[in-house]
């Protein structure tokens, strides 16, 4: 990747506002300001607009989401949704289908790809739709008990567009999926 991309400074997603505020303990800290006339006032660190982010923050943020979503197990995988097609398509059924009651044979592994894209597509807007791609890496031994897919795609940002590359570890015995930056 070009040197002079990763020192390019990235808008940043809402959450990672949250997650910094979190990680620095920013509501521990009180702020009661107030004027002469005894007005509240609202904090510099509230009122400033959201600050741009490097690209391998940005990278960190997306995995950490990108493992959020293929860990959440979606209401479609216990309630029928074939007559409420909002529903199936809006964020009450955010997440990805239940894979530890289903049996993992070959076939099925192609079909955990198309839904992984499928999840993608429908719960994570920073994604270009068109550039997502979900591969099986072949590469694993099999004794692993695991499945790996390598994920693609460009994130939408400015000023350009990042490419972001992942992997995603299914763990055939217990369902859960690790998502790593590749």
């Amino acid at each position: 990747m070009n040197g002079t991309l990763t020192k390019k400074r990235l808008r940043p997603p809402l959450m990672f506002a949250f997650r910094e505020a979190h990680l620095e303990k920013d509501a521990k800290v009180s702020l009661d300001l107030r004027d002469a006339g005894g007005e509240r006032v609202i904090a510099q660190r509230r009122a400033a607009p959201r600050a741009a982010i490097t690209e391998p923050k940005l990278r960190r943020e997306i995995a950490i989401d990108l493992d959020a979503l293929v860990n959440t197990i979606n209401l479609g995988s216990s309630v029928d949704l074939s007559r409420h097609e909002h529903v199936r398509k809006s964020i009450l059924n955010h997440g990805f289908p239940d894979l530890t009651s289903r049996s993992i044979d070959e076939h099925r592994v192609d079909l955990i790809a198309e839904d992984m894209v499928a999840a993608l597509l429908g719960y994570e807007p920073r994604l270009i739709r068109n550039s997502i791609a979900v591969e099986r890496d072949h590469s694993l031994d099999h004794a692993e008990l695991k499945v790996r897919f390598l994920v693609q795609a460009d994130l939408n940002c400015e000023p350009l567009n990042v490419p972001v590359e992942f992997v995603a570890d299914l763990e055939l015995d217990t369902g859960k999926m690790a998502i790593r930056s590749r």
